[in-house]
């Protein structure tokens, strides 16, 4: 019995490919035959394919860009910083400048409340740099100086081409070591990973390099450690401006565990930073609590609109070419009567003319959303060069190509494709006669 059930389910299967294989056969000679036809039917299938998939390129692009620049910055990290990333409207401008600049001490102080087993605190400076590093007659300007405590790397999260990063007795004693960014490194000794244990001249002091960075590229906030010059941050409080604004102190505190709350951590280090600063309770915070998560989420509002436009100006191609895709077959239905007729005749079935007509329409649509993406891919080639952001074509994205088109097929071909299926041969002969 399971023999026979078997050999029924082959016969089926084997009957189906035949059938599916003679459709597409008889699909591929109409397109072949109808050249002028066929191509004017794709050409809106096309356009819109080539619309939807580069909005959405664009926007995979920009996501990307976005959540490494994050990373860059520190995920999930929280900023105690003078000025907030968004400012309240409501709120006078003029306090934010009344706001003090974030202290060594105070991080101090701070560190001490946290338990260091969850958080990780630090305390840094950025530094435009006025003057130039050298390494015998090389000389890299145009900077950035990052001092900082020993925790920073735990918060930031820095990947080393060679070197080290800095020891706790070397931040504490303010040693003069440095750590150099790709883009410095390269500029200064050709090739990057010499720079380790040379010594650079900076300001007039001699200053130890024991680490190269792995270069980062660009990001949306300029935030690249490739031109960075990363130090402790009592070795660059000797010779900076560190407590000025221009220096924008900060201090960072980011979660080592993985199950924690945000609103709780923000709410202990608005209490903690309140009593640093010894204020009353009817005084306001004189400090901004800046979440580099908020980035990520303010942006979906963003990817959500481009998403849509995307839809809007590719849907409308496709739809148009939908409904042109539908006369057309309706009129290559109405051409191939006599020879509907005759296929029923010899024995043709109604599912394998449904299916032919079928078949020539997702080909159709098809073909066109394969040259849809060939033109995506071509366009994102010639437009990479010009522009910072890095796009490309995704499996993803060819997939979501590959479904609207025959989606497309299927809904504006059924409708002749059924219509061919029901003709009655007898009557479609005599028309064709």
């Amino acid at each position: 019995m399971w023999r026979f059930i078997l050999q029924r389910i082959l016969n089926f299967l084997n009957v189906s490919i035949w059938l599916l294989q003679e459709a597409f056969v008889l699909a591929k000679n109409s397109l072949i035959v109808n050249k002028t036809r066929s191509l004017l039917s794709l050409l809106g299938v096309t356009i819109g394919i080539f619309s939807v998939i580069l909005v959405f390129t664009f926007i995979d692009g920009l996501e990307r860009s976005i959540r490494d620049s994050v990373q860059s910055i520190g995920g999930n990290v929280i900023y105690i910083q003078k000025w907030p990333w968004a400012f309240n409207e409501d709120y006078p401008w003029w306090k934010y400048l009344e706001r003090p600049l974030p202290k060594y001490s105070e991080w101090a102080e701070l560190s001490k409340q946290l338990d260091p087993q969850k958080y990780a605190v630090t305390y840094c400076v950025n530094v435009f740099s006025t003057a130039s590093v050298k390494f015998e007659k090389n000389a890299v300007s145009d900077f950035r100086i990052i001092g900082c405590t020993y925790e920073y790397a735990m918060v930031r999260g820095i990947n080393f081409l060679k070197g080290r990063y800095f020891s706790n007795s070397e931040f504490n004693q303010g040693k003069n070591v440095v750590i150099l960014g790709y883009s410095i490194a390269k500029n200064l000794f050709g090739i990057p990973e010499l720079a380790v244990d040379r010594e650079v001249i900076y300001n007039g002091k001699r200053l130890q390099v024991v680490g190269v960075l792995k270069q980062e590229g660009k990001n949306i906030f300029n935030s690249s450690a490739d031109e960075v010059m990363l130090m402790p941050y009592l070795f660059a409080a000797k010779f900076l401006s560190v407590k000025d604004e221009s220096a924008n102190p900060y201090i960072a505190v980011k979660p080592m565990i993985d199950n924690y709350d945000e609103n709780e951590l923000l709410n202990i280090l608005s209490v903690q930073m309140r009593k640093i600063r010894k204020l009353k309770p009817s005084e306001e915070n004189n400090f901004a609590l800046n979440q580099s998560s908020l980035i990520e989420k303010n942006t979906q509002g963003l990817f959500s609109v481009l998403s849509l436009a995307g839809w809007v100006i590719g849907g409308f191609s496709i739809l148009v070419s939908a409904f042109g895709i539908a006369n057309i077959m309706f009129v290559s239905v109405k051409e191939r009567v006599s020879v509907i007729g005759i296929q029923r005749a010899l024995g043709a079935t109604k599912f394998f003319i449904l299916i032919q007509f079928l078949l020539e329409s997702i080909l159709l649509t098809l073909i066109g959303g394969i040259i849809g993406l060939i033109i995506t891919y071509i366009a994102i080639q010639i437009l990479q060069p010009f522009i910072d952001l890095s796009i490309k074509l995704s499996a993803s994205n060819i997939l979501l190509a590959i479904n609207i088109s025959v989606l497309t097929g299927i809904i504006s071909g059924f409708v002749p494709a059924y219509s061919a299926s029901q003709l009655d041969p007898i009557e479609s002969m005599r028309e064709g006669i």
